[in-house]
């Protein structure tokens, strides 16, 4: 269920029909849950309408419910027509590779037939590729674990402890493969990077232990939290080594970070495969466990200090989809490294989750985290996931809720309490019945156990779908404001609801899998890829089929008769003009296209980098730092401990990283828009010329082939269908480049931690926070004045900015030249079908082969242009 529309209440509250239904034996697959209107009618509604029943009705599907029977999105992708004509479409490439593969001469592997054989099977086999990432944040105990558990249909995959917590300290990335069995993936941290963690923690742990009795309660309190996590780290880390934890404190911070670094050295599980494959879900769920909990054994080393990430990949079918679902870390997770790496993975994600319990939804700081972030880094797709939903107390809940809130669970009570006198007369009309129509025992049985559930799911629907809709309404008030569309996307979950009754009869089960939210959830993960697969869809129907209809079409042509010498020299010239022009404009040192690096880099140059003013800018920053000095000793220290970003009643709501690079920011915002713009008209520019190239080969064509439609006709297919192929891979660069430029902005313009001024004010927060006693105020003052009034802070923030910007388009031209490679490797490939006497040969030499290639071919064409066709519709 989602609450961002209006509607969403009501479709949960359909329970009480949805039992009666399946009491009835309705086979319907849009059972729902009855809607509140229904509270306090007649309670015998269901005993008199169980003597109208019939017997063949009473039965309920025994099959459980099946995920990929699930109601799709709403949106043209998904559209029963759209899909049925990329069926149609792969069925159509399924039977071409079928025909050319009906000789041995697929197999020579020096024929032009191979090719086109392997390429049909390549479009037949066609899969969508994973185009969209939804992280899923939030900290350890909101039941994270457990909702992708249930979003991919696995329960106990990624295991809970006892505590029904699982340690969720590694980010762990879920990706599709078709098989059956489950790999994982490890990616480790380097020891470079290993020891700079170790020193973080290490310090931390020695400042809090010399320092704690100079500290006032609040800074102790957190400087505690940081070296409790510090201890907790070690101890995971180094097991019995750490016996003796005095050491830490007791030798120079250089003596224990040696022996702490040579220990790690030792404890790094070196050993773990970068990859292991084909574990069952057992073995699976045990390894993760292993790589990312605690072992059971104190002699043994834990493992997820020492992992970057991991991923998994299996069979699930929401990611076959084109979905990677990301599980992520807190921000508050005290240990940087990681809480760095969710901050960037949150940076990239297409569609960004928080999950709380809901419970805590509306007060939980780690929600209130991310949409902070999300404020500064200016994301747009953040919604919301409470979980547990379920974990609602009746008699509670009527003394919280006043009015006829309270009157309705109160008459849900009473109808619970009167069920026994109910059931009695209920049982008492299903015993007539069974006399008259030979009802089974299990049959009644089976009919009564669902009347004996009505009330209590009537009741239980109406508590969870009540505050679902007040938690949904809160959220919003608080947090729609820093959504930029303003509609802020809320799910409640139970994954309680779902595993409890997942492998129940479908009919049985669905009502309350409908209350668990689980389904709406997961089709509106579905639906974020709609766009992007519509778009990878159409254009292998529209373009990738009909080039290689094309390209078959020329390979029956060339066996189709001889020509003369002067008429193949006229076709020998007139193609290796097309390909030399074709070489020309797109790939030499002088074409635009070859140089749209140096172009934009030239933008950057003239928008950006060129109206710097570094004095300004310093000036206005150590403005910023004089503001902060005049604060209370005591908010000062707050926000160093907080890098930066914080607020206290006194001090207010501030983020320093943002207020220091805030001169920066105003002067460069409008010249930013106007680089995009830029590269926006590059894009345009780019697009345009590949079509007026494409324009010119027709013409080319028309002029120098026009006494041989054909061989120029198929041709003309092919180079238009490569033509749109190749503006469909410079659009995806583009696009790639755009959500780069998007991120890079946040980089250099915000002031969120891993932010170029993050990173610059990291070193000075950290002395802060190592500073304690007399004299701390001052000096803490000084070090994050001094860093403000550096010579070389915004020279080198400038810099750092031009040297990322010069990568990303280094990469764009990179990927812009293999889309450029691959398309005149497709029209040298085209063409050589024509000019190579071999393939005349190849043609020729089984001509009862050719002419089922021929009518293979034009019976695909016919029906590829009928696909089209209703694609356009």
């Amino acid at each position: 269920m989602t609450l961002s529309s209006p509607d969403g209440i009501g479709n949960l509250s359909h329970v009480a029909d949805a039992i009666d239904a399946v009491a009835r034996g309705s086979d319907s697959r849009s059972v729902s849950l009855a809607p509140d209107d229904q509270i306090g009618k007649d309670k015998s509604r269901s005993s008199q309408s169980s003597t109208h029943r019939r017997r063949s009705s009473s039965k309920v599907n025994a099959l459980p419910h099946d995920v990929k029977d699930e109601e799709l999105p709403q949106d043209a992708f998904h559209n029963p027509s759209f899909q049925q004509a990329f069926g149609d479409a792969k069925m159509l490439m399924s039977n071409i590779r079928d025909v050319l593969g009906s000789t041995s001469l697929h197999s020579d592997p020096d024929s032009t037939m191979q090719r086109l054989h392997k390429e049909a099977g390549d479009l037949a086999c066609f899969k969508y590729p994973s185009t969209r990432t939804v992280g899923f944040v939030g900290d350890s105990g909101v039941g994270k674990s457990s909702l992708l558990n249930s979003l991919l249909d696995f329960q106990d995959l990624a295991r809970t402890s006892n505590s029904g917590e699982a340690c969720t300290c590694v980010a762990t990335e879920y990706h599709y493969h078709e098989r059956n069995a489950f790999d994982i993936e490890v990616e480790l941290f380097s020891m470079d990077e290993i020891k700079d963690q170790l020193l973080d923690l290490l310090q931390s742990y020695r400042h809090f232990h010399f320092h704690q009795h100079e500290m006032e309660p609040a800074e102790k309190q957190d400087m505690e939290e940081i070296a409790k996590r510090a201890r907790y780290t070690f101890r995971a880390m180094f097991c019995d080594r750490m016996d003796d934890e005095d050491f830490l404190i007791e030798n120079s911070e250089r003596a224990v970070l040696k022996s702490l670094t040579s220990w790690a050295a030792d404890a790094r599980p070196s050993g773990i495969a970068s990859r292991v494959s084909g574990l069952s879900l057992q073995s699976c769920s045990a390894k993760l466990m292993q790589l990312s909990s605690e072992p059971a054994s104190n002699q043994n080393p834990a493992k997820w200090p020492f992992i970057r990430k991991i991923k998994l990949f299996l069979n699930a079918h929401i990611l076959s989809k084109g979905l990677v679902l990301v599980d992520l870390p807190g921000l508050h997770d005290m240990n940087l490294a990681r809480r760095t790496i969710t901050e960037r993975f949150l940076l990239e994600c297409d569609e960004i989750f928080v999950v709380c319990n809901i419970g805590r939804a509306v007060t939980d700081a780690g929600v209130e985290s991310v949409f902070e972030l999300a404020r500064q880094a200016n994301l747009s797709n953040v919604g919301v996931i409470c979980t547990r939903s379920d974990d609602i107390n009746a008699n509670e809940a009527k003394k919280d809720w006043k009015g006829q809130k309270s009157n309705n669970i109160q008459r849900l009570i009473d109808a619970v309490a009167t069920d026994k006198r109910d059931y009695d007369n209920i049982e008492s009309e299903i015993t007539q019945y069974a006399e008259d129509d030979d009802l089974s025992d299990g049959e009644r049985d089976h009919v009564l156990g669902l009347h004996k559930k009505k009330r209590f799911i009537r009741l239980h629907a109406y508590l969870v779908t009540t505050r679902n809709s007040t938690i949904h309404q809160k959220l919003r008030d608080q947090y729609s404001s820093k959504v930029p569309s303003g509609d802020l996307r809320v799910f409640c979950v139970s994954n309680k609801n779902y595993w409890d009754h997942r492998m129940e009869p479908r009919d049985t089960a669905l009502p309350y899998l409908q209350l668990s939210c689980i389904l709406e959830v997961r089709k509106y993960c579905i639906s974020i890829v709609a766009n992007s697969q519509r778009r990878i869809a159409t254009r292998y129907m529209r373009d990738e089929i009909p080039d290689l209809l094309a390209q078959i079409e020329l390979w029956v042509q060339s066996g189709a008769g001889s020509a003369d010498a002067e008429r193949k020299e006229v076709v020998r010239r007139t193609l290796n003009e097309l390909e030399s022009r074709l070489k020309k404009d797109l790939s030499s040192n002088s074409s635009s296209v070859n140089n749209i690096a140096t172009s934009i880099k030239q933008d950057f140059l003239e928008q950006i980098y060129e109206k710097r003013r570094i004095s300004d800018w310093s000036e206005s920053a150590i403005e910023a730092g004089d503001e902060w000095s005049g604060w209370h000793h005591s908010s000062y220290a707050a926000f160093c401990r907080q890098f930066g970003n914080y607020c206290t009643p006194a001090a207010g709501k501030h983020n320093w990283n943002e207020e220091a690079i805030g001169g920066m920011v105003k002067d460069l915002k409008r010249p930013w828009k106007a680089l995009c713009a830029r590269i926006e008209d590059r894009e345009i520019e780019t697009g345009r010329l590949v079509e007026e190239l494409t324009d010119w080969s027709l013409q080319h064509l028309d002029c120098g082939l026009s006494d041989m439609p054909e061989i120029a006709s198929p041709l003309a297919n092919a180079i238009v269908s490569q033509q749109q192929v190749l503006l469909g891979n410079i659009e995806e660069v583009y696009e790639g480049f755009g959500a780069s430029l998007r991120t890079l902005r946040t980089d250099a313009m915000s002031g969120i931690q891993t932010s170029l001024i993050g990173q610059s004010l990291d070193g000075p927060y950290r002395s802060c926070n190592r500073e304690s006693g007399e004299g701390s105020d001052a000096r803490r003052k000084g070090i994050i004045n001094d860093a403000l009034a550096r010579d070389d802070l915004f020279s080198d923030l400038m810099r750092s900015f031009r040297k990322s910007f010069y990568q990303l388009a280094k990469v764009a031209q990179e990927k812009i030249d293999t889309a450029v490679s691959t398309y005149l490797a497709s029209i040298h490939g085209t063409l050589k079908i024509i000019l190579s006497e071999n393939v005349a040969l190849e043609s020729e030499q089984d001509p009862a082969f050719r002419r089922r290639v021929d009518e293979a071919v034009r019976e695909s064409k016919a029906k590829i242009e009928r696909i089209k066709t209703e694609i356009d519709h």
